[in-house]
């Protein structure tokens, strides 16, 4: 098992309005850039550049980072994952193989961005999951909530302060996951829940 701390918290452009929510990011050695989603084999970039009607330029370095930042300001989406410190088996990115230390403060992310009415899980089944991780971050704050079960998107909400959060769970971007669906399917699917 090693120790990991996230490497980038949450990067949340002004104004946004949805904040996305993953488990944690894979490998080092599986990473073309460094900022959130960063293994290629992950349609998470291609969908958002899709929605955001732009295409796609740098798969690697500062520049790629730089242009993913842009389609999450293009698009006003905040992103972050549920794990802030983890514990990692077997070198492997696949969630079963993370447990959690600490949480990602996620009500520091909806503090500090008010305009934020909506969250998107990338994951929801398996042990270790971001809705798992996030129902379990609600309850060490003594706040119970289940999200219901059937087919995505699965939507539910809770009470933040003044705040109604509008919660939804899509299908994971990762190729692993994703290849029960056509990337067409995907970008409805998050296209629906992103545009306003």
């Amino acid at each position: 098992m090693q120790q990991e701390l996230h490497p980038w918290n949450w990067f949340a452009p002004e104004n946004s309005r949805v904040l996305i929510v993953g488990t944690f990011p894979p490998t080092k050695r599986n990473w073309s850039f460094d900022f959130f989603y960063p293994n290629k084999a992950n349609f998470f970039w291609r969908i958002m550049a899709r929605i955001a009607e732009t295409e796609i330029q740098y798969p690697s370095g500062e520049l790629a980072v730089e242009e993913r930042k842009d389609i999450l300001r293009k698009l006003r989406v905040a992103v972050t994952d549920m794990g802030r410190h983890i514990q990692r088996s077997g070198n492997s990115s696949l969630d079963e193989n993370l447990s959690i230390v600490e949480y990602m403060n996620i009500f520091q992310i909806l503090d500090e961005n008010p305009g934020i009415h909506k969250v998107i899980f990338t994951s929801s089944s398996g042990k270790e999951s971001a809705a798992r991780w996030f129902n379990n971050f609600l309850a060490t704050h003594d706040i119970k909530h289940r999200f219901p079960t059937g087919k995505r998107p699965i939507k539910s909400a809770f009470q933040y302060r003044d705040r109604t959060i509008e919660l939804v769970v899509l299908y994971s971007t990762s190729p692993r996951a994703a290849n029960r669906f056509s990337f067409e399917d995907l970008v409805e699917l998050y296209r629906n829940e992103i545009v306003d």
